[in-house]
């Protein structure tokens, strides 16, 4: 059994790498956002099933993602955070 003490990210410490790398997507038209939004202080973990069987289940796989809120619509986009900074380690 590995005792190792899980990896821990805090939202806040790399919240400046994370609007720079969606600054940079947007710039280069590979995200196609076109409102002002903004970034909600936080992670959601969108969970993973290989099955749907109308039970609730807790734990499991799951996308760490980021989220940005239109000003203007109240849309909201979710990026997975893999996708942003490749070479963060989940």
């Amino acid at each position: 059994m590995d005792n190792a003490t899980p990896k821990v990210i805090k939202f806040s410490d790399i919240k400046p790498t994370v609007v720079k790398a969606l600054e940079e997507k947007i710039r280069n038209n590979k995200l196609h956002i076109s409102e002002s939004v903004t970034i909600v202080d936080g992670f959601v973990n969108q969970t993973l099933s290989t099955e749907l069987s109308g039970s609730f289940v807790i734990g499991g796989p799951a996308v760490p993602m980021i989220m940005l809120i239109g000003d203007d619509s109240g849309r909201v986009y979710y990026f997975a955070l893999k996708a942003l900074l490749s070479d963060i380690e989940l």
